[in-house]
């Protein structure tokens, strides 16, 4: 019989593991920070995820299972070590990003705010950590720890409490804020966005003579983000083309799933659903509103000659097995007389 310790360890790995997907793959800033978190996570979801397996196949088999769950239980030191010091050092952002304070740090990861997009996720990742630091560095000796299936009560309490005091920051900060108990800030407690990315503006290919603009988007390979031209997603890429100016549109599908690239007027705050009723400038293929699509590694192209001022969409009009448009698969054009030089940015998500 497997016992509680291995039990509880065991599944605060394969918890932190799920969150740390959850961070990959919906963490808009942790994708586009050019720092260290990503492979951090990264590596945190190896790790916790083979960890967990070898706690579990350990206590299984009654072989090594004291040494692995020390060894769990140092690595979970190293990891709450690691998040308290992404504290200390401000989330370590590169320059040229807007600085901020320990204490901005503390709300973004632990708090939730400050535009966190996941605000439970690093509490989360704290808890699991600290649960399996502690039962892994107990001495194991009654009344800590019981063989059966069935803990102690001391060692409820002690998991008990370090569930309540980090997953409590959160709703006993907005509790005391909203009592008026403790001063409410902006910094604190109005969401002030304080990972601010700077938008880097990527210069496009064009030919001045014959003022022609060359776009190129990619349905790239990405687990974390399928559906998606240049690994972007909802509008995040935005392409600013000159009025008037001729775009050569080139489309490649490195993705398993067929795509197309359709060009077409913006009607609304997102594409939703597309027709042949839509003011329609260019397909790829050419029979996309009627089903066409291009399969793995094809590609095709499309000239607009003159294009007219306006807001449009480049999106993918196949339908199966869900709306990739709706989805998110689209990417903004503004066509524009402010601008005399074709460029684009990628937005935060």
């Amino acid at each position: 019989m497997i016992s509680f310790r291995s039990m509880a360890i065991s599944a605060s790995f394969f918890l932190a593991a799920l969150v740390g997907i959850s961070l990959l793959a919906y963490d808009s800033p942790l994708r586009v920070t050019p720092n260290v978190h990503w492979d951090f996570v990264l590596v945190l979801v190896v790790v916790d995820a083979m960890l967990g397996m070898q706690v579990a196949l350990t206590a299984e088999l009654h072989q090594w299972e004291n040494q692995v769950v020390r060894a769990t239980a140092f690595w979970s030191v190293l990891v709450v070590a690691a998040i308290i010091g992404d504290v200390a050092f401000s989330l370590q952002l590169p320059s040229g990003y807007p600085p901020i304070t320990e204490l901005q740090a503390f709300e973004y990861l632990f708090l939730g705010l400050n535009g966190n997009p996941l605000p439970l996720a690093v509490p989360t990742l704290f808890t699991a950590h600290a649960v399996a630091a502690v039962l892994g560095l107990l001495p194991r000796k009654a009344p800590w720890y019981q063989l059966g299936i069935f803990p102690c009560r001391r060692t409820i309490l002690v998991v008990a409490l370090i569930i309540l005091v980090v997953m409590g920051m959160r709703p006993t900060s907005i509790l005391l804020a909203s009592s008026g108990m403790v001063p409410n800030t902006p910094s604190a407690l109005n969401s002030t966005q304080i990972i601010q990315i700077p938008v880097t503006h990527h210069n496009l290919p064009y030919n001045i003579q014959n003022r022609t603009v060359f776009v190129t988007l990619v349905a790239a390979v990405n687990p974390m983000l399928p559906y998606n031209y240049n690994n972007t997603r909802m509008g995040q890429m935005v392409i600013y083309v000159p009025a008037n100016w001729t775009v050569r549109l080139v489309f490649v599908n490195r993705e398993g799933f067929p795509h197309s690239a359709v060009l077409m007027e913006a009607t609304g705050a997102s594409p939703i659903t597309i027709d042949s009723s839509d003011h329609i400038l260019a397909q790829i293929p050419k029979d996309a509103l009627n089903g066409g699509f291009l399969l793995q590694n094809e590609t095709g192209s499309a000239t607009i000659n003159n294009i007219s001022p306006g807001n449009y969409w480049i999106v993918c009009a196949f339908q199966y097995p869900v709306p990739h448009a709706e989805e998110g698969m689209w990417v903004t054009l503004e066509v524009t007389n402010q601008t005399t030089t074709p460029y684009y940015v990628v937005l935060p998500g």
